[in-house]
């Protein structure tokens, strides 16, 4: 039984890691999230994203920025867009591509606290960082990336630090997405 289970979970992972799709034509869907919590403060962030692959390895497009928290009393959301350029680094390896990507966006921010008005503010935020693709199967890769995000209000000084995002990316052929938009 123990060989038996070996040797499926041998074929299953052999068969997943096969061909990554990162090339001309091709289109990633897919996103990542982030958790951010220190003493009386927690974050919690969702990225979902789409980009076409411009060249080999070279994927272009936009994510949307969405954020919510509590600081103390005081509760936050936020929802933005920003566009995005990635760039994928082949290896031996087919199923580990490491990555580099980059982002500016802009984000409009609603504050409440129960002592004082409701705010509304819009700051353009940076992020740069890298990381890798682990490709599960052919179409679909777990992303992990870290790097600095910073963002910045004409009104407030600029913030930023360290960010740790974790997610998944579905990568579909060019001749399959034209193939599915002609049905």
């Amino acid at each position: 039984m123990k060989k038996i289970s070996t040797f499926i979970l041998t074929a299953l992972l052999t068969g997943f890691a096969a061909q990554a799709q990162t090339d001309k034509d091709d289109w990633m869907v897919g996103g990542n999230f982030s958790i951010n919590t220190t003493k009386n403060n927690s974050q919690f962030s969702l990225y979902p994203s789409a980009g076409y692959f411009f060249a080999k390895n070279f994927a272009a497009g936009a994510q949307i920025d969405l954020s919510f928290g509590k600081n103390g009393n005081t509760k936050f959301s936020t929802v933005g867009v920003s566009p995005f350029a990635r760039l994928y680094f082949d290896l031996k390896e087919d199923h580990f591509k490491p990555l580099i990507q980059s982002s500016f966006g802009i984000s409009s921010t609603s504050t409440k606290n129960p002592t004082l008005p409701n705010i509304t503010t819009t700051f353009t935020n940076f992020f740069i960082g890298g990381g890798g693709a682990y490709f599960i199967n052919k179409n679909v890769a777990m992303d992990i990336i870290a790097g600095y995000d910073r963002s910045k209000n004409k009104n407030f000084d600029a913030s930023g630090g360290f960010s740790f995002r974790i997610g998944f990316q579905v990568h579909l052929l060019g001749n399959e997405v034209r193939e599915t938009l002609k049905k």
